[in-house]
């Protein structure tokens, strides 16, 4: 029996030379772009005068024609900055700008050259982490397993605790069990020295053991042996070689480190202080949905509940208890903006999924990727309105007016592609900062293009400012927000001058069977009248985390994380006449906001087998006084901050 006692450095420079290839290759693959040498960034000239003040304007030049979506202008005005600036101290955001064109133009290939550019001539540039990830996703495209390995394993190396799951595995842990012995085999030769050589070598011992390759896999154990022998890997396959890891059916079985339980969701909740009425309200609409989950799937999920008390350093120390000792493996909660912030800081060290029903924040999941608010249902509720527009109210020409922030950005982005895909045109795109106050330049830019419906993804806050602006100004269009505009602060502020303003309902991600079900189930003697409307949203998020863990099958956090960014941001929304919106798309009519009047568009769909006129913009007085006649569903704000 060999023992290999050294690991050879022919064999790393064998198993790095195709990811050397690829990297070299990349510098090239930008079409005439990019010509110099990535030395050349390094050789002390600096820009300065007109040539500075040039490559500042082109830069400009670029983030506008991004922002507007021109994505093969971005690339050229990329490519002359990269080629006659390449002194330019901004080129690596450059690099990242002409990553996203390309992969926006379906580009993968050159979107994958351009930033292992960027990885090549910048290595100690901020962006280097973003474009790691991104390279990942895209070799991932592209069924390149073991290139988006490579990625996510320079990505863990830069920083390994950020990139390690709460059990204590690799965020590359899936797309590593893919992989084969010889695969695995390589990337061990390539991360000698490196946090995770000694479970990659652990992983090739299981997959040896799983070919029925005994010896390949003795000598693997023992050059692990040589390396540390008590290291916990190596003790593992030795265990695995002993037949100690073996299951019941002689198949080998890669151990989990910690004991997480996904079919157990943490609760969050103040079940005692200030708001305990609403807190035991919120637990057991969750409680309801448990019940309601586990008679459907035939499964036993379990909750295990924790007391906040309305406190953030409560919240933190039992969003610690639940997905450490307890190995939960999802939390949901915590009622409030300020516990739920405090709960997702910990989720995120954790790596546990975070889903949020009642923050009013709107920021809470900026906190990590896996913070989920389902109050404020993002991309489903972009891509609803741009079908509604388009397909129901027969519109044409759109105008949006979105936050300068890479959110902001991206709604915009997606509603523009949803429009477009309709057969809609976009005319006018405006940017707007965090601070502003005055947006009478943007209002009167998009007036000027004469848009039928104006989208803005603004906040409560912005929207108390934006409305009147909008009014005063004339813009003329039909206004679309999100669900956050289902606020009473913003009704009472703005009054009238949201008049037949359109936004989903906060209740647009979930089935209207789960509402039927809540309605049937919830007994609220207990409770004040506007714990109700809480309690729903309890119950409905709740069962949104159940559904995805059933359907999606998901066996670790990270998984359950995918499928609710995958649920989320649902990209097949296909509604059916106007009917499909009447229970998820609110009007605001006569200072309130009421169900979309979908018996108005409903007889000219049926007669044509689609809609044949705005009757939105024909409506007759009779329909009006009907619509402003019309019952409220229960939804408001009404909680805490």
């Amino acid at each position: 029996m060999a023992v290999i006692l050294t690991r050879s450095s022919l064999g790393k420079i064998v198993a790095l030379g195709g990811v050397v290839l690829l990297l070299a290759a990349s510098l090239f693959a930008f079409s005439g772009c990019a010509s110099s040498k990535p030395g050349d960034v390094n050789s002390g000239l600096e820009l300065s005068g007109s040539k500075l003040e040039q490559a500042e304007g082109l830069y400009a030049d670029l983030h506008r024609e991004i922002s507007l979506h021109r994505y093969r202008k971005s690339l050229e005005l990329a490519g002359t900055l990269l080629d006659y600036y390449p002194a330019f101290d901004r080129n690596d955001e450059v690099l990242v700008l002409a990553m996203d064109a390309a992969t926006h133009l379906e580009d993968l290939p050159r979107a994958q050259g351009l930033g292992n550019e960027l990885l090549a001539r910048y290595p100690q540039s901020p962006l280097v982490d973003q474009a790691l990830l991104k390279e990942s996703e895209l070799a991932l495209a592209q069924a390149d397993t073991f290139s988006g390995v490579v990625y996510l394993l320079r990505y863990h190396n830069r920083n390994p605790m950020r990139s390690t799951l709460a059990n204590g595995l690799p965020r590359s842990d899936s797309l590593l069990q893919r992989l084969t012995a010889s695969e695995l085999g390589q990337l061990k030769a390539e991360q000698e020295d490196k946090p995770l050589w000694s479970y990659l070598a652990f992983l090739q011992t299981s997959s040896f053991l799983d070919d029925g390759l005994y010896p390949q896999a003795e000598e693997i154990v023992a050059e692990m042996r040589f390396v540390d022998q008590d290291e916990k890997w190596t003790l593992a396959a030795m265990d695995l070689l002993s037949g100690k890891g073996l299951a019941a059916d002689g198949v080998t079985r890669r151990p989990t480190i910690g004991n997480i339980n996904m079919d157990q969701v943490g609760v969050l909740s103040p079940l005692t202080g200030r708001f305990a009425v609403l807190g035991n309200a919120f637990y057991d609409g969750a409680i309801l949905a448990l019940n309601a989950a586990n008679e459907e799937t035939g499964r036993e999920f379990i909750l295990k509940v924790e007391d906040t008390a309305g406190d953030p350093v409560t919240a933190a120390l039992a969003a610690r208890r639940l997905s450490s000792e307890d190995g939960c493996g999802s939390l949901f909660g915590s009622l409030m903006s300020d516990p739920t912030a405090a709960t997702a800081i910990v989720a995120d060290i954790y790596g546990v999924p975070l889903v949020s029903p009642t923050a009013t924040n709107d920021r809470v999941w900026e906190l990590g990727d896996g913070i989920f608010q389902t109050n404020l249902t993002g991309l489903h509720e972009v891509r609803l309105l741009a079908q509604l527009a388009t397909t129901i109210l027969l519109k044409e020409r759109f105008a949006i007016l979105h936050e300068n922030t890479p959110e902001g950005q991206r709604k915009a982005q997606v509603f523009a592609q949803e429009v477009e895909k309709f057969g809609g045109n976009v005319v006018s795109i405006e940017p707007y900062n965090l601070a502003d106050t005055d947006f009478r330049k943007a209002i009167l830019a998009m007036k000027k293009q004469r848009p039928e419906v104006i989208f803005t993804p603004a906040t409560v806050d912005q929207m108390i400012m934006l409305a009147p602006q909008l009014d005063f100004y004339k813009a003329g269009a039909l206004v679309m927000g999100l669900s956050n505009w289902n606020s009473e602060r913003l009704f009472s502020r703005t009054n009238t001058v949201l008049e037949r303003a359109i936004f989903p309902s906060d209740l647009a991600l979930f089935p209207t069977l789960w509402t039927g079900e809540f309605n049937a189930g919830w007994d609220g003697k207990n409770y004040p009248k506007e714990a109700r409307a809480l309690a729903l949203k309890s119950y409905q998020a709740m069962r949104l985390i159940l559904d995805t863990l059933h359907q999606s099958g998901a066996t670790n956090r990270d998984q359950l994380q995918e499928a609710l960014e995958r649920r989320l941001a649902n990209r097949d929304i296909m509604a059916e006449g106007p009917d499909s919106f009447a229970t998820t798309v609110r009007l605001y009519s006569n200072e309130r906001p009421r169900p979309f009047p979908s018996g108005i568009f409903a007889e000219s769909w049926a007669l044509t087998d689609g809609a044949v006129v705005d009757s939105l913009s024909v409506m007759s007085p009779d329909s009006l006084e009907n619509l402003q006649n019309m019952d409220l569903v229960p939804e408001t704000e009404g909680l805490p901050e």
